[in-house]
C-alpha cells in the first residue's frame, strides 16, 4: 500500500523507488516540511503548480520590496532546495513530484525585481509554469540528470531564468519599465 502511494505522487514515468540510503531522521522531517514546499507536494495533482502558487502568495505577503531581500530569499530557496531535493530522491525516488521546494527556488527567480502588481506577478507565475512544464531539450538532457538534488533544483532555476527574461522582454515592450 505504501509503495502504491509513493508511485501516485511522483511525476509520470518515475518508478518511485528510493535512490540510495534513507537520509537521517531530522533530514526526513525537514524534507517532509520544507522539501514538499510547506505541504504542496502532498496535493493529489498539480504539485508543482500548487508549490509555485503558494510561493507567489508568500512572496507577495512576506518578502520586502527591495532588491536585497528578494535576492536573499531567492538564494535561500536554492540553498534549501538542493539538499532537501536530494533527500527527497532518497526517500521517494528520482525527481519526485512530492518535492516542490524547487518550484519555490525557480519561481523566486521569475519574481525578482518585478512590480508587486497582479498582472506582472501572474505573468511571472504563468511563464514559470510554462517553462517548467516545457523544458528545452538541452535542459532535459543535461540539467535534469545532475545528481544530489542539483538536477531537481537547477531545471527549475533554468525555467525561472527563462520566465524572467521573457517577462522583462514583454514588460519592456509594454512600456512597464521605462529606462
Amino acid at each position: 500500500m505504501a509503495d502504491q502511494h509513493k508511485k501516485s505522487v511522483t511525476k509520470s514515468g518515475i518508478t518511485g523507488e528510493p535512490v540510495g540510503t534513507p537520509p537521517p531522521c531530522w533530514a526526513q522531517r525537514l524534507t517532509c516540511i520544507l522539501g514538499t514546499g510547506l505541504g504542496t507536494g502532498y496535493v493529489p495533482k498539480g504539485q508543482g503548480t500548487a508549490g509555485s502558487a503558494l510561493f507567489l502568495l508568500l512572496w507577495w505577503l512576506f518578502v520586502p520590496k527591495n532588491r536585497k531581500a528578494e535576492w536573499f530569499t531567492m538564494l535561500l530557496m536554492h540553498v534549501i532546495s538542493v539538499p532537501t531535493s536530494a533527500w527527497g530522491e532518497r526517500m521517494w525516488g528520482p525527481d519526485p513530484g512530492r518535492v516542490t521546494i524547487d518550484e519555490f527556488a525557480g519561481q523566486a527567480i521569475a519574481l525578482l525585481g518585478i512590480p508587486r502588481k497582479p498582472l506582472p506577478m501572474l505573468a511571472a507565475f504563468a511563464l514559470f509554469r510554462f517553462f517548467d512544464a516545457w523544458k528545452l531539450p538541452l535542459i532535459r538532457k543535461h540539467v535534469e540528470s545532475l545528481p544530489g538534488g542539483w538536477g531537481v533544483t537547477l531545471d527549475d532555476t533554468a525555467a525561472g531564468i527563462l520566465a524572467r527574461l521573457s517577462l522583462f522582454g514583454l514588460m519592456k515592450l509594454a512600456g512597464i519599465f521605462k529606462n
